[in-house]
This record gives C-alpha cells, sequence and structure tokens, in this order.
C-alpha cells in the first residue's frame, strides 16, 4: 500500500467521508422513518377525531335508553354537533347507514337523508365505500385511502379515510385528510433536513481543510527541524514555539530536548576535569581516614580542595574535632561515673542491709496480724452461732405465743359454748314449769271428772314428778356450767397474760437478736479487715523480700558497671586528643 495512505491529510479526509457519508444515511433515514410516522400520527390523529364523535353518539344513546328523548330527536342532536365538527383547516366528520345514505355531511347537505350513495366511484372508477366498507377489521374500524373532492381546492386528491361501525344506530362514523396536506409537511421537512445535510457537509469541509493546513506545514517543519538535529546541529532553532496548539508543545518538547542535548555535551566535558579533581580528593581523605580509623583524633584536612569538595572537607574537620570532643568529656564521664558508682556500691550494700532488717520485722508484724484475724474470726463466728440460737429461741417463744392466742380462742369458744348451754337449761327450765303447770291443770280436771279420771290423774301426778326432776337437773346444769364459765373467764384471763407476757419475751428476744446480729456483723466486719490488713502485710513483706533481692541484683550491677567505666576509660584513653586547641579545652570546662 502507497505510503501516501498513512499521511494524517488522507486520515482527516478519510474520517471528514465517513462522517459526511453516516450524516447523509442518517438523515434520509429519518426522513423515511418521519414519512411513515407522520402518516401514522395523522391515522391517530383521525380515530381519535371519530373516537370524540363516538362519544356524543354514546351520550345521546344513553339518554335514549333512560327514555330522555326518542332515537330521532337524539340523532338529529347529534348530526348537528358533528355538522359543527371541525379539526385542521379542513377536516370535517360524516356519518352513513349501512344502505350508504349519509346521516351527516357538512359540505352535501344533498345527499343527507337522500339517495344511497352505494355506486359513488372517485376518477380512477373504484367504488368508494367498497373500499372503505372492504377495510373493516374485527372490531369495526377501517383505514383507507380514496380520491375525493377538496372543499378547499375544488379539486379531487388522495386523501386517507378512516371509518367505524356504531352499532346500536346502525352508523358509520368517518373522517379523513387529503394527501397532499401530510405531502406538503413531509416535503417542508425533507427541504428543511436536505438544506441541514449541505450546511453540515460544508462546515465539515471547510473545517477539514482549514485543520489540515494549519497542522501540516508546522508538522512538515518540526520533522526537517528533528532530522537536523539528529545530525548533530544543536544550534539552529526549532519552528512553530509561538504556536498554541498540540505543535507548539511539541515544538517546546523539541526545544527541550535539544537544550538537554547541549547540556549532556557541555557535562560530558567537564566531566573528564573533575574527574582528575575527584580522584585527587578522594586519595587526600584516604589518607586522612586511615590516620581517624587508628584513633588519631588531632588529623585535619587542610589541604586545597575543590570548591564542590571544600564543604566535604569543613565537614570531615568538624566531624573529628566533635569527636574529640565527644572523647575528651567521655574521659572525664567515666572518671565521674567510677567516682560514683564505688559511692552508689556503698549505699547500695547498706540499703540491702537495712531492708533485711525491716524484712523481718515485717515478717514478724504479718505473723501476729495473723493471730489476730484468726481470733476476731473464732469471735465472729461464735457470735453468729449466738445469733442464730437467739433467733431459734424468739422462733420457740412466738410458736408458744401462737398457742396461747389458739387457746384463748378455744376458751372463748367454751364460753360461748357455755352460753348456748345456759340458754337451752333456761329453756328446759321454762319446760318443766309450764309442764308441771299443765300436770297440775290436768290432775285438777282428772278430781273433777270423779273415778273416769282418777287414771289420768296418776299420770298427770307422774309427769308433775318428772317435770320437777328436770327442773332440778336443768338448775343444777346451770350452776355447774356457771361454775365452768367462771373457771372458763378465770382461764382466757390467764391465758391472755400469758400471751401479753410472751409477745414482751418475744420483743426482748428479738432485741437482743438485733444486738447479738450487729455484733457478729461487727465482728465480721473486724475480721476482714484484718484479713485484708494481714493480706496487705504479707504482701508488703513479699515486697520488701523483692526490694531486698532487687537491692542485690543492683549491688552486683552497680560492680559490673564500675568494672566497665574502668575498662571504658581505659579505652577512651587510647585516643589521641590534641589538649593544645583552646576551643577544646573551652568544651572541656
Amino acid at each position: 500500500m502507497p505510503a501516501a495512505f498513512y499521511g494524517l491529510s488522507t486520515r482527516i479526509y478519510a474520517l471528514v467521508a465517513l462522517a459526511l457519508v453516516a450524516a447523509a444515511s442518517l438523515t434520509f433515514y429519518t426522513l423515511n422513518h418521519a414519512s411513515q410516522t407522520a402518516y401514522d400520527l395523522r391515522a391517530g390523529e383521525l380515530r381519535h377525531i371519530t373516537d370524540i364523535a363516538r362519544s356524543h353518539l354514546d351520550a345521546h344513546n344513553a339518554r335514549v335508553e333512560a327514555g330522555e328523548m326518542t332515537q330521532a330527536e337524539a340523532q338529529a342532536s347529534v348530526a348537528q354537533i358533528l355538522n359543527d365538527l371541525r379539526f385542521g383547516e379542513n377536516g370535517y366528520v360524516y356519518a352513513f347507514d349501512s344502505d350508504i345514505v349519509y346521516s351527516v355531511h357538512p359540505f352535501r347537505p344533498q345527499w343527507v337523508g337522500g339517495e344511497s350513495q352505494r355506486d359513488l366511484k372517485d376518477v380512477h372508477g373504484n367504488r368508494i365505500f367498497e373500499n372503505i366498507l372492504g377495510n373493516l377489521d374485527a372490531e369495526g374500524h377501517s383505514l383507507s385511502t380514496i380520491y375525493f373532492e377538496n372543499p378547499a381546492t375544488k379539486a379531487v386528491e388522495p386523501k386517507l379515510t378512516y371509518a367505524q361501525y356504531y352499532e346500536p344506530w346502525d352508523w358509520y362514523l368517518g373522517t379523513g385528510a387529503y394527501m397532499n396536506d401530510i405531502e406538503a409537511d413531509i416535503a417542508q421537512m425533507r427541504m428543511q433536513a436536505l438544506m441541514g445535510l449541505g450546511v453540515a457537509l460544508a462546515v465539515l469541509i471547510g473545517v477539514s481543510l482549514l485543520i489540515i493546513r494549519s497542522m501540516l506545514p508546522p508538522l512538515n517543519a518540526l520533522k526537517a527541524r528533528m532530522a537536523t538535529m539528529a545530525e548533530g546541529d544543536l544550534d539552529a532553532d526549532v519552528p512553530g514555539l509561538l504556536d498554541r496548539s498540540e505543535i507548539g508543545q511539541m515544538a517546546h518538547a523539541v526545544a527541550n530536548f535539544r537544550d538537554g542535548l547541549q547540556m549532556q555535551a557541555a557535562l560530558e566535558a567537564e566531566a573528564h576535569i573533575k574527574d582528575e579533581e575527584r580522584q585527587r580528593v578522594v586519595a587526600i581523605l584516604s589518607q586522612r581516614l586511615a590516620k581517624f580509623a587508628q584513633g588519631d583524633l588531632t588529623v585535619r584536612v587542610d589541604d586545597a580542595m575543590p570548591d564542590e569538595f571544600r564543604q566535604v572537607a569543613e565537614d570531615f574537620n568538624a566531624t573529628v574535632t566533635q569527636i574529640s570532643d565527644l572523647m575528651r568529656t567521655l574521659v572525664a564521664g567515666v572518671e565521674r561515673i567510677e567516682s560514683e558508682s564505688e559511692s552508689l556500691d556503698s549505699s547500695s550494700r547498706e540499703l540491702g542491709m537495712r531492708t533485711e532488717t525491716q524484712a523481718a520485722s515485717l515478717e514478724e508484724t504479718s505473723a501476729a496480724l495473723t493471730e489476730l484475724s484468726a481470733s476476731v474470726k473464732n469471735s465472729a463466728e461464735e457470735s453468729r452461732a449466738a445469733s442464730e440460737r437467739v433467733q431459734q429461741a424468739s422462733e420457740r417463744t412466738e410458736r408458744g405465743a401462737q398457742v396461747v392466742r389458739r387457746t384463748i380462742e378455744a376458751m372463748q369458744g367454751i364460753e360461748e359454748s357455755s352460753d348456748k348451754i345456759s340458754s337451752i337449761t333456761s329453756l328446759i327450765d321454762d319446760i318443766a314449769f309450764q309442764t308441771s303447770l299443765l300436770a297440775l291443770n290436768a290432775g285438777v280436771e282428772a278430781a273433777r271428772a270423779g273415778e273416769a279420771g282418777r287414771g289420768f290423774a296418776v299420770v298427770a301426778g307422774e309427769v308433775r314428778a318428772l317435770a320437777g326432776k328436770s327442773s332440778d337437773a336443768a338448775r343444777e346444769i346451770a350452776e355447774l356450767i356457771t361454775n365452768a364459765s367462771r373457771e372458763v373467764e378465770t382461764g382466757v384471763s390467764l391465758a391472755r397474760d400469758s400471751g401479753t407476757a410472751l409477745d414482751e419475751i418475744n420483743a426482748h428476744i428479738s432485741a437482743i437478736n438485733e444486738t447479738v446480729s450487729a455484733l457478729a456483723e461487727a465482728a465480721r466486719e473486724q475480721a476482714t479487715s484484718l484479713s485484708e490488713i494481714t493480706s496487705a502485710a504479707d504482701q508488703l513483706d513479699q515486697v520488701t523480700q523483692q526490694n531486698a533481692a532487687m537491692f542485690e541484683e543492683t549491688s552486683a550491677a552497680t560492680q559490673r558497671l564500675r568494672d566497665e567505666a574502668n575498662a571504658l576509660a581505659q579505652n577512651a584513653r587510647q585516643f589521641q586528643v590534641d589538649d593544645a586547641d583552646p576551643v577544646a579545652q573551652r568544651r572541656a570546662s
């Protein structure tokens, strides 16, 4: 494939051509789709108009069914409404029956109620109503194209017709739209789309030419300059630096690359000179570092050094001086550490002895507190046992008081029974008295009867004798019950006194129980406190023993520290320090 096909201009032209083809294809597809959509929209509009007309028929038919008007009146009213119904510039609605007799036609009033128009034909000889009725679907809707006179132009034009059947009145409702109106709208839309496509094509072509003419010359100039740079020309200017687009950025990148090549050449020239100076500096520093490694802290770099290594020499001298001062301070510090270590070792030994003495005292104190805690604990347990025994005595006293209360209740019951028995004996005494009177009356009557009532008189005498015995027995029982009642009252009084005494005893026992419980609680708290004190003393004893052990370890560590300080002092004295340095002397002081 030729190299021209890979050129940037060829790619831009190809991209513009592809954009033009895509725009044209999209425009034609949109126009075709818009035409079909226009016809579909117009058909939907026609159906909507007939639905509106049908709604008027439904409303009037409902009034007919409700008996508000006759069907003829309803049809006349609907015909007036449909005659006045308009849409668009010349749109109207008509209606005819199955015999193709018009019921409504705004522009053909002579056809309304006249002859059948079944044989009506268009300019091509086709029967109009056969076409309309032949396209009816299952729902009674028809969409067809006929040729009919346009009321506006008085010319026969193709017309898109929509009709639907209304079964209750046997009417066909129809309307239509002339194709010329639809085609005019579509033609206008096509013209506008083609004009827009033409303008877009012109703009794309102009923009592509402008882009190519503005891009290719600067790019070719940059390509030529980069070729001369590759041949070694690093002094010529780079074209396109003033351009503000990506080409200008490319030119700046090429200029930066040229400057980098220039700097690289200058650096390579300086590198050889600096390499010789660097070797000399390395030799001097190696010699001084060897002395420094041997412990000579008086070494310095006093030779003439290049500017880039002068700071290294100063840093080396400053470092050696600081280390020298540090070693001098370190030796003095080690000597102080030796002195302080000996003092610390002596103090640690003395403190260890005191700690051991304190640990022994704490151990004895802990043992005494343990014995005291055991004694208090025993006292608390005995107090708790006494409290439990007092509680048991209180419970038994309470049970005795309950028994006395039940005894009082029983005696009260006996007293009530005695009162009832006294009432019964009184009743028996009255009955005996009445019986005696009756027997006396019977004896008097028997005496009056003479010999015939003698037997009855004997019986009356026996009855009077029994009544007297019953009366005597009732009086004896009453006396016994009276005596028993007095004894029962005495027993109730004594039992009540016993219950009062038991309640007082129970109150005293409860007070004693509270006192003993308080003593037991106090003893328990004392035992707890002594246990805590004993535990704290044991812990303090353990801590003291641990401190003693730590003091022993500290003493050993202090001894090791003194030994290490001696070794450190010996090692520090191996370094050679310049004592004549006034700065070092001032820092050491």
